[in-house]
């Protein structure tokens, strides 16, 4: 995720710093040759930041990222990434695994009806409409969960999973 705020951000100093020479110098870029370095260098960097941003999406929906790391700020625990499908009353996961300890589930939601992550016994996350997150925490025992979407009806047609912790 770091990769992705260096680049976007080094991309969006170098439109800031193109606007401003653009605008106030005539016939710039001079010559051919600089018309080639400045397009060269702006496509990199926009396709440098795009790449990063869709790497660091896949790794943390497919659990190589900071979706399944230790949370920050000392607190210990695992978190476990999930999404809601956005075509049907689906998760994208229907089995999670987890260590004993702080758990906690981060759903997002690319659907474009609201969804939450809710764990039985254990408390509800926000429902959240599309671009939301969704999440919930609980100290967990070794056991079998069930998760599963609070909002009406969406359990009964298939919203559901479960969490093993071992």
């Amino acid at each position: 995720m770091i990769a992705f705020y260096v680049l976007g951000s080094a991309f969006a100093l170098w439109a800031l710093t193109l606007t401003a020479v653009g605008v106030r110098r005539d016939g710039f870029p001079r010559s051919r040759r600089q018309a080639v370095a400045v397009g060269t260098l702006s496509v990199l960097l926009a396709a440098s930041a795009i790449g990063s941003a869709i790497i660091t999406t896949v790794l943390e929906h497919y659990g190589g990222g900071e979706a399944n790391a230790a949370p920050r700020g000392g607190g210990g625990g695992q978190r476990l990434a999930l999404m809601a499908d956005p075509t049907q009353l689906r998760f994208d996961k229907t089995s999670l695994e987890a260590r004993a300890g702080r758990v906690t589930i981060v759903m997002t939601n690319p659907a474009q009806i609201d969804h939450n992550v809710s764990l039985q016994g254990d408390g509800h996350g926000a429902t959240v409409g599309t671009g939301g997150t969704s999440t919930v925490s609980a100290e967990l025992k070794p056991g079998r969960y069930t998760y599963y979407c609070s909002v009406p009806g969406h359990r009964a047609a298939g919203m559901h999973g479960t969490l093993t912790v071992r």
